[in-house]
């Protein structure tokens, strides 16, 4: 039965006020989710050139926005509510200070500043531009969000999902900026590059894999940065960066990446030309807490420097030098001894010339350094001789500069009419024959000369240090007025098998004095013994997913056993090196590997092998694969 309700004294009840109903102001505002968008094929990634980066992380350049989206516990209102994006570059593996950044939430972006501002809005989530600074520190920053209503204050970790901020050759106002696209795609975004080694006469390439993009290898180069025990407000200055690294690549004082040698052993790691890559180096040494690995020459360091500073951001490239001069006694000069029998004195010379020296380059700008001074800047990670200490130094090489180089301890001659120049032809000696070279003498006078020429042929080791003589001998010379004579050389097998070390490199050192004049002759000549490449065939087409297979042949070119042989293979997409360990390749025999692959990666790629072998090294083979797509 339906009753009215009536008061006591009869007339119409009034109706008792209905609870007030909250608004959505008046709760707390909760982040329920947030995402980052750091998928290799959205945006972000895209759009700041890191989507070929193996980490499923986000990983952004500065000076660049990136978005995100956020979902609340209820519609946000920008009325009443508010938010703030908190950064922190905190240090993983040492005890230095970190960085705390607040990214405040405003209406419009502008350049240069940590800034945010909702760009749409669905329901319970908003999507979010991020502006970053760019002269901001690079690094690994973990991210909270604050959200902020009426009733209060709430924190919302997003750990595990870090922010990776690098350097920006892209972006105008960043110190690392390159004008210049195909230069960023080939020094930034490129992983395979070349690097030049061997005599300013047969110089040689091999294909290096700088493997920046690699599993594993921009959080082994932030665990490098964090090696160098500099604070991290300076990781925003490329200048200190790269001087970071480059103290850092060696092991020399600082437990840095790569130990170097120059001998002839390498027991206990790997001969530096059996390298043909950085990622296994980079892993390794990240893998094991920072234990260095071992061995690496010029070359080595300067691959491993290549793709630090790649991975980081920072415009580099390698850079080879040939006949590079070692002047160790500060003369300005590099000084070869003779006694009296025009024979080299080994132990006093201690100036050399490298063969080839390599380093690299970056480009960056220098306001530390009067204007004019930026672009691409010397960066070199091989370990150096320590300076003898800032003024005696100092007035050697004033000297050196104001009288020259020590003064001769023969008498002045009476005439330098005779020159002498040893040549080679075409692209010189393969190793596994004979070395034939030619001596060419001149006279230019119009008289008859005599000389007794002495030869010396000494094993060295490519920075130009002497090992051992392998031969030498006196050749009787006559030269008519005006004549040129040109002398056959030859250097048998046999004679150089037991002796070479790396490189296969060697010095050819002429000298003599003319009767008639007193005219000292002495030239020197380094060339190498060529080494055979690994030759890579790729049988039928490569498809991303499908399995590939490919043939790699090596012929022995030396009348002797090759022991232990190992072959290292990578590239192709490939996350790691493969090894192969081979065995014994009988003497002038050939080997015939067939390796499967499964290309991850469309497009133009690159297979690299080389092999480690005690008596034959330097030998190495590349491929160019395209790979389709599925």
């Amino acid at each position: 039965m339906l009753r009215s309700n009536t008061n006591t004294t009869g007339g119409p009840s009034a109706s008792a006020p209905a609870a007030a109903t909250p608004t959505a102001s008046d709760t707390l505002l909760t982040v329920h989710s947030v995402d980052l968008l750091k998928s290799k094929d959205g945006p972000n990634r895209r759009e700041h050139r890191t989507d070929t980066y193996f980490s499923d992380k986000l990983i952004v350049r500065r000076g660049q926005t990136f978005q995100m989206w956020v979902e609340f516990s209820r519609p946000f209102n920008p009325k009443s509510d508010n938010l703030q994006l908190q950064l922190k570059l905190e240090p993983i593996f040492s005890s230095s200070t970190g960085i705390h950044i607040s990214v405040p939430l405003v209406d419009v972006l502008e350049d240069s500043r940590w800034e945010m501002k909702i760009v749409e809005q669905k329901d319970k989530r908003v999507r979010l531009a991020v502006n970053t600074l760019p002269t901001a520190s690079i690094g690994r920053y973990k991210v909270t969000i604050e959200s902020f209503s009426p009733k209060g204050k709430l924190l919302f970790p997003c750990t595990p999902n870090d922010v990776y901020l690098l350097f920006n050759p892209w972006c105008e106002d960043d110190a690392v900026y390159l004008d210049n696209e195909a230069e960023r795609k080939e020094y930034i975004l490129n992983s395979m590059g070349r690097i030049y080694y061997g005599t300013e006469k047969q110089i040689g390439t091999r294909t290096w894999n700088f493997a920046q993009f690699e599993q594993d290898i921009l959080e082994a180069c932030l665990f490098i940065l964090e090696r160098g025990q500099v604070a991290m407000t300076e990781w925003r200055d490329p200048v200190i960066v790269s001087r970071m690294v480059s103290a850092l690549v060696n092991s020399n004082d600082d437990y840095g990446v790569l130990v170097g040698t120059w001998k002839d052993s390498y027991e206990g790691g790997t001969s530096p030309t059996a390298w043909s890559g950085s990622g296994d180096i980079l892993r390794q040494y990240y893998k094991s807490s920072g234990k260095p690995v071992k061995f690496a020459q010029c070359w080595v360091y300067a691959g491993v420097t290549n793709s630090v500073l790649r991975c980081l951001g920072i415009p580099t490239r390698c850079v080879s030098n040939f006949s590079s001069a070692h002047d160790t006694d500060l003369s300005l000069t590099t000084d070869i001894y003779i006694d009296e029998k025009l024979e080299v004195i080994k132990d006093k010379t201690s100036d050399s010339v490298w063969n080839f020296h390599v380093w690299n380059e970056s480009w960056m700008t220098r306001p530390d350094l009067p204007a004019g001074n930026g672009g691409w800047q010397v960066v070199d990670a091989t370990p150096q001789e320590p300076s003898q200490g800032s003024e005696e130094e100092r007035i050697a090489v004033e000297r050196a500069s104001r009288f020259g180089s020590k003064p001769t301890l023969y008498p002045s001659p009476t005439g330098n009419d005779v020159s002498v120049e040893i040549v080679m032809d075409g692209t010189g000696p393969r190793i596994g024959g004979d070395a034939k070279l030619s001596i060419v003498l001149k006279n230019k006078s119009s008289s008859q000369r005599t000389a007794s020429l002495l030869y010396e042929v000494m094993v060295m080791y490519y920075t130009g240090v002497l090992k051992t003589t392998v031969k030498k001998d006196k050749i009787p010379l006559t030269l008519k007025p005006q004549e040129t004579k040109t002398i056959p050389w030859t250097l048998q097998y046999k004679e150089y098998m037991s002796h070479l070390v790396d490189q296969g490199a060697l010095m050819l050192a002429v000298t003599g004095r003319v009767n008639e004049t007193q005219q000292i002759l002495a030239t020197q000549f380094n060339f190498r013994l060529r080494t055979p490449d690994l030759i890579i065939t790729s049988q039928g087409d490569a498809v991303v997913g499908k399995e590939v297979t490919v043939k790699i042949m090596f012929q022995n070119p030396l009348s002797q056993v090759l022991r232990n042989v190992l072959f290292r293979i990578e590239g192709l997409g490939m996350q790691s090196v493969r090894k192969i360990a081979y065995g014994d390749v009988d003497k002038l025999a050939t080997v015939t590997l067939t390796e499967k692959f499964v290309p991850t990666v469309a497009g133009s790629q690159k297979l690299l092998a080389s092999m480690d072998c005690r008596l034959l090294t330097q030998v190495h083979g590349v491929a160019d694969i395209v790979v389709r797509p599925k």
